[in-house]
């Protein structure tokens, strides 16, 4: 028996996931030696040190399947380099990295929460794709790039190397961040350090960001001891009364996801502490340290509505999505046109599982339902105002968590939970409450209130040839 299966033993984790847990945690020391001994050196000697960092890494969890990432790379720099900036690129890597996923997923896939080599190569696949798309635009024409194109544009194709490093840099390359190649360019160059030295500002963030992932880590592994997933599916929860199965599902969720916040902290802690992270000076002068925060913390812990928690957590690949997908769906002429065919896009990059398209359909539902109640309370005479009183902003916050911890609750039992044979029964003993609320009850409720609710007068039109001040 090795050390890591022993240490597995001990502490009741598995040890795929503890082997993942190590190779996050080596982050620090990594990051330690990197700020100290190699920060200077030619980009050729750090992409080298990146690539053989990231293959050990790969070796410890995944042995020879390390195979899947070298082909990836190898397509990378042949697509990036031999057909750039062409829609031929951008399609070939769809079929070389998402495909390649897609095939990965069928083969690897099982009934639990599965720890593979897929788990990193998921990361790669947007990481990748996103590169082929940054070459592209690098070929375009100026003037026709959006600011956000203009930012991540790539003028000069990266060589095999550097593609190596950009996929296998030790703080990136297994729970994330995701962060675009002129990001890893202006790190390996030394843009951000200050009078050429590394910036001593990052220490205390790293820390931070580091105590929040093991707290995080902690409340998970309680959770997973106190509401373990099988407890969904026994006699004693389809006996409970319905506000408490509500109330379970939703401590549950809380739960669960403090293993993703876990990951996002510390990973992003390692990259602060090796520099990556750094973003500039804010108005006061101070060096902010959120280039590739994958975790606003506050707005997910006490955000109340699901614009707040779309922005508060999972950061890196919601940006791949609003910058590589949606805005570039622009020529359907809709937004929620746009928005479905993201969603549907980033549902296929988790895999198969019905679960994981409920759950991004369900999300649509939600972001629609509340559009169209701020659009409601808008256009209401009075429902701003009365909204806006200092004394009601209290008990409209805690409708708004309490709202969005118990849907997103609802939905992420086809998430958590995988297979449709283990998510069903418990989804089934909730009566499909927030399909129903959502996809019946609300569109429903929405159509009657735009008939009966009164509506603020339409602003007259302002003449155009108004006296110009004297």
């Amino acid at each position: 028996m090795g050390l890591v299966s022993y240490l597995s033993e001990a502490s009741n984790i598995r040890e795929d996931g503890l082997r993942l847990f190590l190779t996050v945690l080596a982050g620090y020391p990594l990051a330690a030696l990197h700020r100290t001994f190699f920060y200077k050196q030619p980009a050729q000697v750090q992409h080298a040190i990146f690539v053989i960092i990231g293959v050990s890494l790969y070796l410890f969890n995944y042995g020879y399947e390390i195979y899947h990432s070298l082909l990836s790379i190898f397509f990378a720099y042949a697509i990036t380099n031999f057909v750039p900036g062409t829609t031929a690129s951008v399609a070939l890597a769809h079929v070389c990295f998402l495909g390649h996923l897609l095939v990965g997923y069928w083969f690897a896939e099982s009934s639990q929460y599965d720890i593979t080599w897929t788990t990193p190569f998921c990361i790669m696949t947007l990481r990748f794709i996103g590169l082929v798309m940054d070459v592209y635009d690098g070929q375009q024409s100026r003037d026709k790039l959006k600011p956000d194109q203009l930012k991540t544009a790539v003028l000069e194709p990266p060589g095999l190397l550097e593609i190596a490093a950009y996929g296998y840099f030790y703080t990136g390359t297994f729970v994330g961040p995701q962060f675009p190649l002129n990001r890893f360019r202006a790190f390996v160059n030394g843009e951000y350090l200050e009078n050429g030295q590394v910036r001593q500002s990052s220490l205390m963030v790293s820390i931070r960001r580091f105590c929040a992932g093991v707290t995080y880590a902690a409340l998970n592994q309680w959770c997973v001891v106190w509401i373990p997933d099988r407890f969904f599916n026994s006699t004693e929860f389809f006996n409970l009364p319905f506000y408490w199965k509500v109330i379970w599902n939703t401590l549950w969720f809380r739960g669960t996801m403090y293993r993703y916040c876990s990951a996002w902290c510390l990973t992003e802690g390692a990259a602060i502490l090796a520099g990556l992270g750094y973003n500039g000076k804010n108005d006061k002068g101070e060096d902010q340290w959120d280039g590739v925060r994958d975790l606003y913390i506050f707005k997910w812990e006490l955000g109340s509505d699901y614009q707040s928690v779309i922005e508060s957590f999972n950061c890196g690949t919601n940006t791949f999505a609003k910058n590589h997908v949606f805005k570039r769906l622009k020529w359907l002429g809709n937004k929620y046109y746009s928005h479905s065919v993201t969603l549907i896009y980033l549902a296929v990059w988790h895999g198969y599982h019905l679960g994981y398209f409920l759950l991004f359909a369900y999300e649509f539902a939600c972001v629609i339902a509340q559009d169209q109640l701020y659009a409601l309370i808008k256009r209401t005479p009075g429902a701003t105002e009365f909204f806006s009183k200092p004394h009601i902003r209290p008990f409209t916050w805690l409708f708004g968590r309490i709202t969005i911890n118990v849907s997103m609750a609802f939905a992420f039992f086809t998430f958590g939970l995988i297979k449709k044979e283990i998510w069903w029964a418990p989804v089934k003993s909730m009566y499909f409450y927030g399909y129903i609320i959502y996809f019946v009850l609300w569109p429903l409720t929405h159509f009657v209130l735009l008939k009966v609710l009164p509506r603020k007068p339409k602003e007259k039109s302002e003449n155009k040839e108004e006296k110009k001040d004297k």
